[in-house]
This record gives C-alpha cells, structure tokens and sequence, in this order.
C-alpha cells in the first residue's frame, strides 16, 4: 500500500523521517525546577487575626480618645471665638450707649478666642475719625470690656 500523500509511509522504498533539530531546554541555573515533581505548592500567607487585633485595638482606642477629648474638653479640639458680627455690634452698643459716642464701622478681627484676660484691637469711626478700641476679654463665656477710643 502507498501513501497518497507522499512522505514517510509503510512503503520499504521511502527514506526514513529526519532526526529532530531541537533539544530539550537546559534546567534553570537558580533554583529546582519549580514544574518537576515533589515541588509543594506555596501556599498564600495569612495575617495571624492576633496580630490584626493588637495593632488596629490601639489604634481605634486612639483615634476615639483623641475625638472624645476634642469635641468635650473645651480648647483641645474645639476652642472657642467670638462671632465677628456680634462682637462687633458689641462693641459698637458701648460706645454710642456707655460712652455716648458718634460710632460707626467698628471692625475688629475675625476668629478672636475667647481667652480670659485677652486683649485684641478693633478699629472704628468716632465723629468721622479713625479710631482704635482695645476689647479685652473678661470671662470665659464671652463678656468683654470695651476700652475708649485712642
């Protein structure tokens, strides 16, 4: 019988197929061949939960500590200042009521703290002139004395 085909068949008359050119790859220089057998799988590593517990505990008794003491131990966090507007609208009842003064535009500075003993400037027109008021701070909940226009 003939192969129809050509080549290498069952036929004594063809030649006999080629020896393969290629050899197999050399084996790594760095290591055991990780695809050969007896090689274990490596398994993925797991955090130990101990571990996850003792250094996130701390870190959220701290973070909590931190927001407890901020928001309820006045001036650690949340320290107190004066509303601008009130101030000085304040500031400028004193003079026209107290010290019966022509007052107008009293501007004082913003985000003033409200710290005992404290003393800031405000500026302010008295009968048309540039004037300086020195507020200083007498209690913690806010009143202050207004001083007399340099």
């Amino acid at each position: 019988m003939t192969n129809p085909y050509g080549g290498f068949g069952s036929n004594g008359n063809a030649a006999s197929p080629p020896a393969p050119r290629w050899a197999p790859a050399p084996t790594s220089q760095w290591g055991p061949d990780s695809t050969g057998p007896g090689v274990p799988a490596e398994r993925p590593r797991r955090v130990s939960p101990k571990l996850v517990v003792g250094i996130a505990g701390p870190v959220v008794v701290l973070v909590v500590l931190v927001a407890v003491l901020g928001l309820v131990w006045p001036g650690f966090l949340n320290r107190k200042v004066f509303d601008t507007a009130a101030l000085q609208q304040g500031v400028l009842t004193v003079l026209r009521d107290d010290y019966q003064l022509d007052a107008t535009n009293v501007a004082c500075p913003t985000g003033q703290a409200v710290t005992v003993d404290s003393r800031f400037s405000c500026s302010a027109e008295v009968a048309g002139v540039p004037k300086t008021i020195t507020v200083t701070v007498k209690s913690s909940d806010g009143r202050f004395e207004v001083g007399r226009p340099q």
